[in-house]
């Protein structure tokens, strides 16, 4: 309260109580947070991880003095609290994140990182083998089956566009009409491993009954031969005889097996392209699937010669043949030796 006096103005006593007691409330604060306050001590955020791809553990160290609790938001959602300087997470889409770590709850420190789509890795070891016979009769069962080592699911197509027919290692099919037809292998629900086989579909029926009608026609067939009404010499005699058709030479047999040790041949150096024409019946641009991929059988045989001798693990081989026995089309699966050769 105000009082006024002869001498002038004077402040009541419980005035000034009341400004001290305000004053020492105030620096008993500043004193608490003053001695409360920390001073952050430098935070480096350090990455480290065998690939900064998705789905890769990535581990973030926080490397400061000191320093008891790390709480960790790595840009994508999640976050982490922990009791030491490093953590782990992966992310699962490729991106640009900020990785924030804040330290004792005072602390905090940012980082940017890049995350990349993680590649496709191509392991020819884990490509299907088709085995089939390259020759079915239609309306009878044909069988197929993939002899590959890593496959642990299947799906088989017996005709291009077609729904899933077949779900084992071994599946069966009936085809009803004849005709060159192409069956399709997708392993271990990977697109990057499929694979697909031709083969050619005779109608048994259709065969026999052409058979039967040439052996009936050559029966009835009756050559008359007129003679003049004065011969002037014996009929018949010395007179030339027709010639009979030239046949076609047939290409000389050879195996799936023996065509896969000649081509291992091709890698180590001891067999050339020409070689093999008697195989192919000099048509050395023969189409090959190799490994899934169409190409001429001469373009092969440079990918073949291009390989480091020895290492080819495995070759599997499928013909298909024409009546001459020459080889018109080429299945050819290569498996690569790994680490330490296996």
């Amino acid at each position: 309260m105000i009082r006024r006096s002869s001498s002038g103005i004077r402040l009541d006593e419980n005035v000034w109580l009341t400004m001290g007691a305000v004053c020492l409330i105030a620096l008993l604060v500043l004193a608490f947070r003053y001695s409360t306050q920390r001073t952050c001590a430098p935070i480096t955020i350090r990455a480290t991880g065998l690939s900064f791809t998705k789905g890769y553990p990535i581990t973030f160290n926080a490397e400061t003095n000191g320093g008891n609790t790390f709480e960790w938001n790595f840009g994508d959602g999640a976050t982490t609290a922990e009791y030491t300087s490093s953590t782990q997470h992966a992310y699962a889409s490729p991106g640009r994140y900020t990785i924030t770590v804040t330290v004792d709850g005072q602390c905090t420190e940012l980082q940017n990182i890049i995350i990349k789509e993680a590649p496709v890795v191509v392991n020819n070891s884990l490509q299907p083998v088709i085995i089939l016979d390259d020759t079915v009769y239609a309306n009878e069962p044909m069988t197929v089956e993939d002899i590959s080592p890593n496959s642990t699911k299947w799906e088989w197509r017996f005709e291009e566009g077609r729904s899933i027919e077949g779900t084992t290692r071994k599946a069966s099919h009936v085809y009803t009409t004849a005709g060159t037809r192409r069956v399709y292998l997708r392993v271990n629900d990977r697109p990057d491993l499929q694979m697909s086989r031709w083969v050619l579909v005779v109608d048994r029926n259709a065969q026999k009954n052409e058979a039967r009608h040439r052996t009936e026609t050559a029966r009835h067939t009756v050559t008359v031969s007129q003679l003049p009404a004065k011969p002037s010499t014996e009929p018949l005699v010395n007179q030339p005889q027709p010639s009979k058709p030239e046949e076609k030479p047939k290409a000389p047999e050879v195996t799936d097996d023996q065509m896969a040790s000649l081509l291992r041949q091709v890698n180590e150096g001891s067999k050339t392209l020409e070689d093999f024409s008697p195989y192919l019946c000099s048509n050395l641009s023969t189409p090959v699937f190799y490994n899934g991929n169409k190409m001429t059988f001469s373009k092969m045989c440079d990918e073949l010669k291009s390989m480091k001798k020895g290492k080819i693990k495995k070759i599997s081989v499928g013909l298909t043949r024409n009546e001459q026995n020459c080889i018109i089309t080429m299945n050819v699966s290569v498996e690569k030796k790994r680490f330490l050769g296996l």
